[in-house]
């Protein structure tokens, strides 16, 4: 993996190899002598020589604005994602608590349902009795005898009857407050959601931000240092040419040779492999020694080493609500961003350390190869499909082989 470099001595290289490059190349690509020429078109050759290699200057100066540019949107990203994810957290819980609330609330009504029917009975009869004058003893024994039965088992029944009534009324107002605690709930969800909804618009949006900055960034960069290279070769050409004419010259020159310098030792070729133009700024070293993030909100569905339709599972597969956001682990520079085969679109991010970190079954991608992402920082998000939940993929690979994400990870996951 390529070391990291600040924007300042990343850029400043830049400027300071276009004259190395300018040497190298100035004898291998000398062009045929003009049959006439003037100091003047030296001169206007290295004007515009010394004006290409101040474009490239400028665009260093620039690149070190775009840089902090792009270190304050990351910021913004990292921001606004931990507050999503802590918004999927809060939405997660509440959709959790409602099935426990309406579990509640169905064993509640069953119960009250099931003591409605005993207790109407039992108040029937309390009614019927009472509303029938107790008789005479002296004119009907017998009624008096059943009056009195009934009202000895009235008041046997009597503090039964007032516990049932009492159990009767916590039933109900059970049942009620599980129903303000549902609706209430019910508002957070909604609330969460709507939020939610706002956060992803944010994160897409600055994510598109900071892909333009360094896709416009990188292109004007490579053709002023294309135009700089070709520039600085024509005009090393010429004073080559003029120099050579003037020393074999036989009588005084028309016009003055270029004042004597030391002679320079020929340039080391070297060994190491030419740089290739970054594919976005560098904005910030990977972090050391930091705990990774778990990618997304969700619960674990497949571990690691476990047989699924046959085959040993590699890596962790999470389900998420719909559309949860997808963040980096690590500081990391992304390897790859793409669909790859069955896997849907796929990030392969390298966190250092020979370790890389597969995430797949993503809806949508924020970021693109070569581009350095922070910790926390959003990377993508999930189909917005509910049912079934969609599913998170993410392997841990170091030197090659697979590792548990969940001990990779920590005891959060």
């Amino acid at each position: 993996m390529a070391l990291w470099r600040s924007p300042s001595r990343f850029w400043l290289p830049i400027a300071i190899g276009l004259a190395g490059l300018c040497v190298l190349t100035a004898t291998a690509q000398q062009k045929t002598p003009p049959k006439s020429f003037t100091q003047d078109d030296l001169k206007r050759a290295e004007a515009a020589r010394d004006a290409a290699v101040a474009r490239v200057r400028a665009l260093e100066a620039k690149a070190n604005a775009a840089a902090r540019e792009m270190s304050a949107i990351d910021t913004d990203l990292i921001a606004a994602a931990a507050d999503s994810t802590a918004r999927e957290e809060a939405a997660y819980a509440a959709e959790e608590q409602l099935m426990i609330l309406a579990d509640e609330s169905q064993t509640a009504s069953n119960s009250l349902s099931a003591d409605q029917a005993a207790l109407d009975d039992l108040l029937a009869a309390l009614m019927t009795f009472g509303s029938r004058r107790p008789p005479a003893l002296a004119t009907s024994p017998e009624d008096s005898a059943a009056a009195i039965r009934a009202a000895i088992l009235m008041s046997d029944a009597a503090p039964a009857l007032s516990k049932r009534a009492t159990e009767l009324k916590t039933q109900i107002d059970t049942i009620n407050r599980l129903a303000a605690e549902t609706r209430e709930q019910q508002a957070n969800l909604s609330s969460a959601t709507g939020a939610l909804a706002a956060r992803r618009e944010e994160i897409a949006a600055l994510a598109e931000e900071k892909r333009r900055a360094t896709s416009s960034l990188n292109a004007e960069t490579a053709a002023a240092r294309a135009e700089s290279k070709r520039l600085a070769a024509e005009a090393d050409t010429l004073r080559d040419l003029l120099a050579s004419l003037a020393k074999s010259a036989p009588a005084k020159p028309s016009v003055k040779p270029p004042p004597k310098t030391p002679a320079k030792p020929p340039a080391k070729p070297s060994t190491a492999p030419a740089a290739k133009p970054p594919a976005a700024v560098a904005v910030r070293p990977p972090s050391s020694g930091a705990a990774p993030l778990q990618p997304a909100v969700g619960t674990r569905l497949y571990r690691f080493g476990q047989t699924v339709e046959g085959e040993k599972q590699e890596g962790l597969t999470l389900t998420t609500r719909a559309s949860a956001q997808v963040v980096a682990p690590l500081d990391a520079r992304v390897q790859y961003a793409g669909v790859f085969r069955s896997y849907g679109l796929m990030v392969i991010l390298d966190v250092g350390n020979d370790v890389l970190v597969v995430v797949s079954g993503l809806d949508a991608l924020y970021p693109e190869a070569g581009q350095w992402v922070l910790a926390g920082e959003p990377i993508g998000r999930m189909t917005d499909r509910k049912s079934p939940s969609p599913e998170l993929y993410l392997e841990v690979r170091r030197k090659g082989q697979p590792v548990d994400p969940e001990k990779w990870l920590g005891p959060k996951t």
